[in-house]
């Protein structure tokens, strides 16, 4: 049962694989590819660490696999492979 630090999940949305972060009631976070927003994903203010049940919840909106939302966190899945990974499922 893997848990995630919420700043360790910020800089890897923001910072490698380019989402854009807005703070609202939460963060809200949005990719745009090629013109469209292909990606949105969101995480309360308050929380500092996020378990399995939420991982999964953000790998499903950011059109992930658990164990991709894991490689993307911890820098195995780049941002090009990370794009690649999102076409490839967009155009199915």
């Amino acid at each position: 049962m893997t848990r995630y630090k919420v700043r360790d999940i910020d800089r890897a949305l923001v910072g490698k694989l380019g989402f854009d972060r807005h703070d609202t009631h939460h963060r809200v976070y949005r990719l745009w590819l090629d013109g469209q927003l292909v990606a949105r994903t969101f995480v309360s203010h308050g929380e500092r660490e996020i378990g399995p049940f939420l991982a999964d919840k953000m790998a499903k909106q950011m059109q992930l696999q658990i164990s991709e939302f894991g490689d993307a966190i911890d820098c195995p899945l780049s941002q090009e492979s990370y794009y690649q990974i999102l076409r490839q499922r967009l155009s199915s």
